[in-house]
């Protein structure tokens, strides 16, 4: 499916150092995938910024995530995610940066970060047969 949406140009890659920008590295199958194929065309180093924190917790509100065993920043550490897909440096947008802009919405705490830091706004039946919303906790919801 990567070879499909992306097209690596060796004329354009052979021998530069190149910065590759995805939205999120959740299992890391496709980054590893993106990165050899930046190497197959020449590139001479291959660097991975994912702009959002890593993914370390299963989402249960409509966003089709793993379970947390298959969600690599569960259990590994970013230079072990970075080993793996092969890069020569990775870096993820920190959780401090992704509410960097939040003095300028009004509703800041309005936003569900649970996948990136485990504080889910609603008690979760977490089982891995389930994965359905548990009881509501309404201590648990932060305030605005």
């Amino acid at each position: 499916g990567v070879r499909v949406k992306l097209n690596a140009v060796s004329e354009v890659l052979r021998g530069k150092r190149i910065v590759v920008v995805d939205d999120s590295l959740v299992r890391g199958t496709t980054s590893k995938k993106i990165v050899t194929m930046m190497r197959n065309a020449g590139a001479a180093e291959v660097h991975m910024r994912i702009s959002s924190p890593p993914t370390i917790r299963p989402c249960y509100y409509g966003v089709d995530t793993p379970t947390t065993s298959e969600l690599v920043a569960a259990s590994k550490t970013i230079e072990e995610i970075r080993q793996s897909i092969g890069a020569d440096s990775l870096a993820y947008l920190s959780e401090e940066g992704l509410y960097a802009f939040e003095d300028k919405v009004e509703n800041k705490s309005t936003y569900c970060d649970a996948c990136f830091t485990n504080r889910y706004p609603v008690a979760v039946d977490e089982s891995a047969e389930t994965r359905q919303l548990g009881l509501f906790d309404a201590a648990a919801i932060r305030q605005p």
